[in-house]
């Protein structure tokens, strides 16, 4: 899969109209077919969205603690305890 900016700056040159294809995939560093793929329309930019259901997950901050749920030494917030968290909300809509 390729990142964003790599389909940008192929779009970028492109829309210049001073390189070919096959110059354009030598700068960006990708296939000549990559580059036809993207002056197409048929590479787009995909972006991750979390589904509706999942909360956002948090960055681990500071020293290691004992969680209180299930006991791990892990950076708070755990986040073995919130992905168990989030399957067992997830089952339970499934089921429901």
């Amino acid at each position: 899969m390729l990142k964003p900016e790599t389909i940008k700056k192929i779009r970028v040159l492109l829309s210049e109209k001073r390189y070919s294809q096959r110059t354009v995939a030598k700068i960006v560093g990708v296939s000549r077919g990559t580059v036809s793929a993207v002056a197409l329309g048929k590479r787009k930019i995909y972006l991750h969205k979390s589904p509706d259901w999942a909360p956002p997950i948090l960055s681990p901050k500071g020293r290691p603690q004992r969680c209180t749920l299930c006991g791990a030494l892990v950076q708070m917030p755990c986040l073995a305890c919130q992905l168990r968290k989030m399957t067992e909300n997830r089952n339970k809509d499934f089921l429901a």
